[in-house]
């Protein structure tokens, strides 16, 4: 029964995830499914320690699959909202496209539009008389990747 519970309730938190995707709310996609997900997540934990007991197996192996399955699922939308080849077809699903169009769309300066567009609408960038300039967001970001870079002894210098 955790695992079904587990799974259904993972099931529920993204059809709730959608379904706030249709409602104009200021959050970000993450944002909305951290909290929707984070709300959700909760009530399997309180129902799954009531039905098994604190910290017995059952309760911590579908808290588990809960948190690996948000995990995924926060990981495989936003690494399509990046993608050029699932924007792609997703735009031919709405219309043809002419080889120039495609071209158009995705050529550089396009593409690094749609990319600051992004970076704006998450909060991470804001527009300033002289450019763009890191929000406080951005900035934390920025210092926990180079954190977390010099933790694993990556390369130092520009992405």
């Amino acid at each position: 029964m955790w695992f079904v519970v587990s799974v259904l309730l993972f099931a529920a938190a993204a059809a709730l995830h959608a379904a706030a995707g249709r409602v104009p709310i200021v959050a970000n996609s993450v944002v909305r499914f951290l909290l929707i997900g984070g709300v959700v997540g909760l009530a399997l934990i309180i129902l799954l320690l009531l039905r098994y007991g604190p910290f017995s197996v059952e309760w911590l192996t579908g808290v588990f699959i809960y948190t690996f399955l948000c995990s995924l699922y926060i990981f495989l939308f936003t690494l399509t909202l990046s993608s050029v080849s699932a924007n792609l077809l997703f735009r031919l699903s709405q219309r043809p496209l002419l080889p120039d169009e495609v071209a158009q769309l995705y050529s550089g300066r396009a593409m690094a539009e749609v990319r600051i567009e992004r970076l704006i609408g998450a909060g991470f960038l804001r527009r300033e008389p002289g450019g763009l300039a890191l929000t406080a967001a951005g900035a934390r970001t920025v210092a926990a990747y180079d954190r977390l870079r010099r933790f694993f002894k990556h390369a130092d210098g520009p992405l």
